[in-house]
């Protein structure tokens, strides 16, 4: 794929100062885009929009916490002040708890819940009532193959990340009606800090540069295409 032009657009990264989502906002922004980030770590934060910034001068970040509507509600003000104009929402930020059902506690699970499932209600949602009022944009959702499979040590961010991709489908169903298009993207195994300390190592994963890539082929596509759904598997080659 080429690189695309995306001069003019205005892209908001949450969990963009980090592994997946800081790829995606670094893969905006050399195209063109203004990408504005947001994380809970300003300092990191204020590292990456300078990195953003030797595409785009234009792009920004503020801290937020995803689980604080007033904190998002706050960065949807600032968007729209800023740029007057929202095209491409990537509701990305996570958080995963490593342990069996019986073992998670109820803060742990509230931690998963609020952070990957109703975080990106809230992301979404305000974006999309900004997208409808243009008639126009697009929504991907990060959200991983837990999403659509179970495993052992991950209870709480299966729920939280099934739920995730059901919500996705049906705003997508209302986005259709306003020319929104609403996808989820369910990445397996990703090389990022989240799997730091994974005993089966990281060698065997993807980038985050190939759900980056993923991104941008959602975005090329032509107006009569769509894509609701991208499952990326993690590929093991054969020993010869």
């Amino acid at each position: 794929m080429g690189k695309s032009n995306f001069s003019g657009k205005v892209a908001l990264v949450t969990g963009g100062n980090r592994g997946i989502g800081k790829s995606i906002a670094l893969y905006l922004a050399e195209r063109g885009a203004d990408v504005f980030i947001t994380a809970r770590d300003k300092d990191k934060i204020e590292e990456t929009v300078k990195e953003l910034q030797k595409f785009n001068d234009r792009c920004n970040g503020r801290s937020c916490d995803v689980r604080s509507h007033k904190e998002q509600i706050e960065i949807f003000k600032k968007i729209k002040k800023d740029y007057g104009r929202l095209d491409i929402c990537i509701p990305n930020a996570g958080a995963a708890t490593l342990a069996k059902a019986t073992e998670t506690s109820l803060k742990q699970w509230s931690r998963d819940i609020d952070t990957n499932l109703t975080g990106l209600f809230i992301t979404a949602t305000e974006a999309m009532k900004i997208m409808k009022e243009q008639g126009s944009g697009n929504i991907i959702g990060i959200v991983s193959k837990a999403g659509k499979k179970a495993f052992l040590l991950r209870a709480a961010y299966c729920a939280s990340k099934w739920g995730a991709l059901g919500f996705l489908k049906s705003l997508a169903i209302e986005g259709k009606g306003c020319n929104v298009k609403v996808t989820a993207i369910c990445p397996a195994s990703v090389a990022t800090d989240f799997q730091k300390g994974n005993p089966a190592g990281m060698d065997w994963m993807m980038s985050p540069d190939e759900v980056s890539r993923a991104v941008g082929y959602i975005l090329n596509m032509e107006d009569n295409a769509y894509l609701d759904e991208i499952v990326l598997s993690t590929w093991t080659r054969k020993k010869r």
